[in-house]
């Protein structure tokens, strides 16, 4: 059986130190009899995670929804799939945290272009939507404001500015009227500046109320085709252009042309594949990628992890680069060239079906290690992947589940008991890390509210079931989280529990 610790993990390299008897805790938990000096080298699969002790329960969540004229089955599919990302979030400790949820377009206009089809004026320009134009979605939920506050108090009770017993078309409650705002319709700009549009929204000032500093901002962008975030308007100028023009055919290539590039590629016009396609940093009309992901990343300098990314859009393989130019999808015509499709969800009836390869999004999306997900939008439900950014989010804020099946460290003994590292990491990403190895209390599995150290002194940790916070699934039929009792203490704030756990050798 081969060694399963990551050489990443400080707590890998703890099981590795306490194989070899370099790391001074006592015994192993679950192993009390057992010197440290004498423990084997773990050889089995090992579950690792890190649990933020102090959580933080605050999360503005913003949509980025393209709502340009491909985009109504998609829209239609994130609003039927909802109640699933809101049912994840129910399941982080404490149930739903206390979030602040907006929704904006990918509409702000063509850079102030005039004359620009479906691109008037500065679009959205960032503003916080409550539906598509002339909705009754807020009357309908009573919501008072520009995005939903649903904030628990200290009393068990939640604190909501919509009716969460209010029933429309789209559902009950928060799931419906989410529903509700999220169809905004297709009657945006064609030319989609996603990341502006973040950007705008974001501006000190802006959508006053929605933006906290202290909390987690979870940004998920919903689209079919790349981003066009433009620094001139020029770009859209010469509505007649043809194939041979300095900008070529007024159309959605433009934003590919201009802001991306591709290797060994004199022509970006001419039909066919392309290789290491990506985010042009020198372009002569778009603003370069970094502009966002620095944007961003200031919002939340003190903590960088409070920043979190999300996509469902097109396929696209960073590491290849490739994609390919073709004519016209609707008109076969070559002289009116577009990128094309990289998905598609198998709908022959619909013209707009499938997505672009979102070579500037998933750029931006990949600036954030361990705090970005995206995932295809050409399934034919958006389940998954909304379950995925849930889970995301979930374990960004803090998740106590034990996500693998434990294994049964010692047969002979009733019950299960298990084998865990646990330790206390102040300033885990710092060159002043600082740990405290936590012991097992005496008794690993417990089903008492908190845990009972026995004879063992606090802070100690224990194993609960817990099925509502850690449901089980299809791949873990247990349902387990940890807890650690620290005898009142209260650890200092931005300590991280960091927990390996050896599991089932599946």
């Amino acid at each position: 059986m081969s060694t399963l610790v990551s050489s990443q993990s400080s707590l890998g390299r703890r099981f590795t130190l306490i194989a070899l008897g370099l790391v001074s805790t006592g015994a192993l938990a679950g192993c009390p009899d057992r010197e440290v000096s004498r423990v084997d080298p773990i050889q089995d699969p090992v579950l690792d995670k890190s649990i933020p002790v102090n959580i933080n329960r605050n999360l503005d969540l913003l949509f980025v929804i393209d709502n340009s004229g491909s985009m109504l089955a998609e829209q239609a599919a994130l609003a039927t799939n909802f109640p699933e990302f809101i049912n994840v979030l129910q399941q982080i400790e404490g149930g739903l945290p206390d979030i602040h949820l907006g929704v904006i377009s990918s509409n702000v206009g063509a850079a102030g272009a005039q004359s620009v089809p479906g691109c008037p004026a500065s679009g959205d320009d960032g503003n916080l939507l409550t539906g598509p134009p002339g909705n009754n979605c807020a009357a309908t939920y009573a919501l008072q404001g520009s995005f939903i506050s649903d904030i628990a108090q200290s009393n068990g009770t939640r604190t909501r500015n919509y009716n969460p017993t209010a029933t429309g078309t789209d559902g009950q409650g928060l799931a419906g009227l989410f529903s509700c705002m999220a169809k905004l319709g297709t009657s945006g700009c064609g030319f989609e500046m996603h990341l502006e549009s973040m950007y705008r929204a974001l501006q000190p000032g802006k959508n006053a109320g929605f933006y906290r500093n202290e909390a987690f901002l979870a940004v998920i962008f919903i689209a079919d085709e790349d981003d066009c975030s433009t620094e001139m308007g020029a770009m859209f100028g010469d509505p007649n252009a043809g194939i041979a023009s300095q900008l070529g055919p007024r159309t959605s290539f433009r934003c590919h042309e201009f802001g991306v590039r591709c290797d060994a590629d004199a022509n970006p016009r001419a039909l066919g594949p392309k290789t290491g396609c990506e985010p042009d940093t020198n372009s002569q009309y778009e603003y370069e990628v970094q502009r966002y992901i620095d944007f961003l990343r200031n919002l939340k300098m003190t903590d960088p992890k409070l920043a979190i990314v999300a996509g469902i859009i097109g396929n696209f393989d960073a590491l290849t680069g490739n994609l390919a130019v073709g004519p016209d999808r609707r008109t076969n015509d070559p002289n009116l060239p577009e990128v094309s499709r990289s998905c598609d969800s198998g709908n022959p009836t619909d013209p707009d079906d499938g997505a672009a390869p979102p070579v500037r999004l998933q750029a931006f999306l990949s600036s954030f290690p361990d705090r970005n997900t995206f995932t295809t939008i050409c399934n034919n439900n958006l389940s998954d992947a909304l379950v995925q950014i849930a889970s995301l989010l979930k374990t960004a804020i803090g998740n106590p589940c034990i996500d693998k099946p434990l294994d049964d460290r010692n047969a002979g003994l009733d019950g299960l008991q298990p084998e865990c590292s646990v330790v206390d990491v102040q300033n885990p990403d710092s060159d002043n890390r600082s740990e405290e190895v936590i012991p097992q209390c005496s008794v690993a599995i417990q089903t008492t509210p908190m845990c009972d150290p026995g004879s063992v002194v606090t802070p100690c940790w224990c194993i609960h079931p817990d099925a509502v916070a850690c449901p089980p699934s299809t791949d873990n039929p247990q349902s387990y989280s940890i807890e650690v009792n620290r005898g009142g203490a209260t650890p200092a704030l931005g300590t991280v529990l960091e927990v390996q756990c050896v599991t089932e050798g599946r």
